[in-house]
């Protein structure tokens, strides 16, 4: 098989190709970026794979030449900043290829949906959209965390994490900073009731306590990919409320800085010019060298996902929790964040190739696509573990 992963050699696309090229049944990978110090970066530590890998700049912007460097691939790994999705949707369709992405952040997961549901079916080919770590492992979770229960009330998905890296820096970002901070901006969506509503972002906190190390955390809601398919997918069940909610450690840091509007993308008056607060920030980072983690850090930081459905089995009431571990991977230098987005996105791809026939067509989120159990027992060989409680009240 033969893969393309755009954007590559960005901090989540590199953890795709690097776990792609460990496996015996891709036989060629080829990483397209527009960043070429990325590329030339990423290219030096894969110097022993130079055989398998190819690396081309692209901008996806520009869909013919995309087209090009994508054509004669088996799937299109988009792992480019999600404002660019429909994009490398448009050129997988014109290349032929099947496609997933790591989330649309609920808004674009819609459009990807309504835009090219139909443009897939008719071209006989697959995409996924939402296939990281949250969204794509946690909608898989739920699917497991259900198959326990007869019918659902509720569902809750909780995520949280802790960093203890050295660095010596305030801050630093381990995934793109301008979803965390349109995560930290946009009105929260849950389903209460069978109904969508719309939340203040980061509000809401609720104290979770979850296993060593990342122990008890305050979680807040934010606007999620997960809630825009998952009470549709799961309707049989009844389902009538489901909620995201987020929070680390540090997490105080980006909220504090939400708060005081510096995450906005609204443009305000300054001094006769109109500069918006998020450029500042991200402009002010970037100087300080706060965008991602350097590379001479050595990582350690770890994440756990959550999710709790509540409901009946054979007419008891029952709660099924379904925890994930998520560490950083040291022998790549990656964090948590990371690799947890990467790995399930170049197994998905892996299974799509492997299984074409067999899988069903158009634009669907991971729960519609997926056995749980082959996806976590895939995960676990590469140190991502999945458990599940159940517990009856």
């Amino acid at each position: 098989m033969k893969i393309v992963v755009a954007g590559g050699a960005g901090q989540t696309g590199q953890c795709a190709v690097r776990d792609l090229l460990r496996s015996k049944n891709v036989e060629r990978v080829i990483v397209a970026d527009y960043e070429a110090t990325g590329m030339d970066k990423l290219r030096a530590k894969l110097s022993q794979d130079a055989d398998k890998v190819e690396f081309r700049k692209v901008d996806v912007r520009n869909h013919d030449e995309s087209s090009s460097v994508f054509r004669g691939c088996d799937v299109v790994i988009n792992a480019v900043q999600y404002y660019f999705n429909l994009d490398v949707m448009a050129i997988a369709l014109a290349s032929g290829l099947s496609y997933l992405d790591f989330g649309g952040l609920y808004h674009t997961t819609l459009q990807q949906i309504n835009q090219f549901d139909h443009k897939f079916k008719e071209a006989n080919l697959l995409a996924i959209a939402g296939m990281g770590a949250q969204p794509g492992i946690t909608n898989l979770m739920v699917k497991y965390a259900l198959t326990s229960l007869d019918k659902a009330q509720s569902v809750e998905i909780l995520d949280g994490w802790r960093d203890l890296t050295r660095t010596g820096s305030p801050m630093y970002f381990t995934w793109s900073p301008q979803t965390f901070f349109d995560e930290s901006s946009l009105d929260a969506i849950a389903y209460e009731n069978g109904k969508y509503v719309t939340k203040r972002p980061f509000s809401e906190p609720q104290k979770v306590r979850f296993p060593k190390p990342v122990g008890e955390i305050d979680v807040y809601v934010s606007l999620h990919s997960e809630l825009a398919t998952l009470p549709q997918s799961f309707e049989s069940y009844g389902l009538k409320n489901l909620v995201w909610k987020e929070g680390g450690a540090d997490f105080w840091k980006i909220k504090f800085l939400a708060d005081l509007g510096l995450t906005s993308a609204e443009k305000i008056p300054v001094n006769g010019v109109e500069i918006a607060p998020r450029a500042f920030l991200l402009k002010l980072l970037e100087l300080k060298n706060m965008v991602k983690i350097q590379e001479d850090v050595l990582p350690n930081d770890y994440e756990i996902t959550r999710v709790i459905a509540r409901g009946f089995k054979n007419g008891k009431r029952r709660t099924v929790i379904v925890d994930a571990h998520f560490p950083s991977y040291k022998p790549w230098r990656v964090s948590c964040n990371q690799y947890n987005v990467g790995i399930p996105g170049s197994i998905a791809a892996q299974m799509i190739a492997s299984n074409f026939e067999k899988l069903p067509k158009g634009v669907l989120p991971a729960e519609r696509v997926f056995d749980p159990g082959e996806f976590f027992r895939e995960l676990g060989k590469r140190k991502i573990r999945i458990g599940k409680r159940l517990l009856n009240n």
